[in-house]
């Protein structure tokens, strides 16, 4: 017997899963644990939480969220549940932490034959982050029904997990225990320092995919002088891929793992992390990695979300997605203004340190764990 499982339908061992990696590690300190997960590409796996137990569904799927991807992603789905209620009967943990919608049903059902501990950590509002709501009625039915469902498993876990107070609010039904554990980072300032450098640095992670500020920051940053765009993620969209390509200030990294994309921001001079709300809504109640990856490293941020923390925090510059004329006038800003840029990036290096860190979210996953399995803190 094991006292936490930790479930999620991706390859837990792989970037860019960094939330569950940062649960892993934290959770390990003072509990056992066994991490189950599903290698969906069938990839090599690479970790930087060896000495957890893991153990893989290797078996190849295709993911839910390309188009018409969810009908043809449910049988795989189905089966992929089946091996981890298996599991769970088998290792018979005090209490399953399962990742986002697609982990629930087995944990769910673990929890209520034998009398468990069930931890509901949703990363993403499954309708909200993959269903285009106003395609057609079926999308229609479909968003409404993953949202109910959803509703439904988070008010029956004994602990909700979200990524923010304000995802928390979008629930019509939950728990009585919620809490808030944000995508704060470690401090990895340690070893690291910004290069000598001409010019102003740009840089841009994610994946290239629509939604995400590619369709304009190209146009933008073409003609501006003494500026380089860096980009980095996994290129989904051949379009935007091919719509960078020749432009001589642009520089397209690749899909570089964790500590490459670090030594990237820490010698940026500014990042950007712009969001289409259009296609993503649950992007405005979302703080992502590289917010509070660009305050740690003490750089500004030019974006569209989070603006209750940059505007908190003063560490930033808050845009219009849909207004190119304000995103490039903030990037001039920055680059002509060296004093602002600093300035902006102290604030949030600070606000990182009194704030927005892992330390503080790993305290407050140990008081869900140390209640829900009757330890004192």
């Amino acid at each position: 017997m094991v006292d936490i499982v930790l479930v999620k339908s991706d390859p837990i061992m792989c970037l860019p899963s960094l939330r569950d990696q940062k649960i892993i590690r934290s959770l390990r300190k003072k509990y056992s644990l066994l991490a189950l997960g599903w290698n969906r590409e069938g990839a090599p796996i690479k970790s930087d939480t060896e000495g957890t137990d893991f153990q893989l569904f290797n078996v190849r799927a295709p993911y839910g969220y390309e188009p018409h991807g969810t009908l043809r992603f449910i049988p795989y789905l189905m089966i992929f549940w089946i091996w981890v209620f298996i599991k769970l009967c088998t290792y018979r943990p005090k209490a399953v932490h399962a990742c986002n919608l697609d982990s629930i049903l087995p944990s769910y059902i673990y929890k209520i034959l034998f009398r468990k501990k069930l931890v509901f950590d949703v990363f993403d509002r499954y309708a909200m982050a993959y269903i285009p709501r106003n395609r057609n009625l079926f999308f229609k039915l479909l968003y409404s029904f993953a949202y109910w469902i959803e509703d439904e498993f988070a008010s029956r876990s004994d602990v909700l997990v979200n990524v923010s107070d304000e995802m928390l609010t979008t629930y019509k039904k939950k728990p009585k225990n919620c809490t808030a554990i944000m995508n704060c980072s470690e401090d990895y300032m340690i070893n690291r320092s910004k290069e000598n450098q001409n010019g102003f640095k740009l840089l841009f992670t994610g994946h290239l995919r629509p939604g995400r500020g590619l369709e304009l920051l190209p146009d933008i940053v073409k003609n501006l002088e003494e500026t380089q765009l860096i980009i980095t993620g996994r290129a989904e969209d051949q379009k935007l891929l091919n719509k960078i390509e020749g432009i001589s200030n642009i520089s397209y990294k690749g899909f570089l793992d964790h500590n490459q994309v670090l030594d990237l921001e820490a010698s940026s001079d500014a990042m950007v992390a712009l969001y289409d709300l259009n296609l993503q809504t649950q992007n405005k109640y979302v703080m992502g990695n590289k917010l509070f990856e660009a305050m740690m490293f003490g750089v500004p941020v030019i974006t569209n979300v989070a603006t209750q923390i940059v505007n908190e925090t003063d560490c930033g510059i808050i845009v219009d997605y849909d207004n190119p004329e304000q995103i490039k006038e903030a990037i001039i800003t920055l680059r002509d203004k060296p004093e602002l840029c600093k300035r902006l990036g102290t604030n949030g290096r600070k606000a990182f340190l009194e704030k927005y860190n892992w330390n503080l979210m790993e305290h407050k996953l140990f008081v869900v764990y140390d209640t829900l399995l009757n330890r004192q803190a």
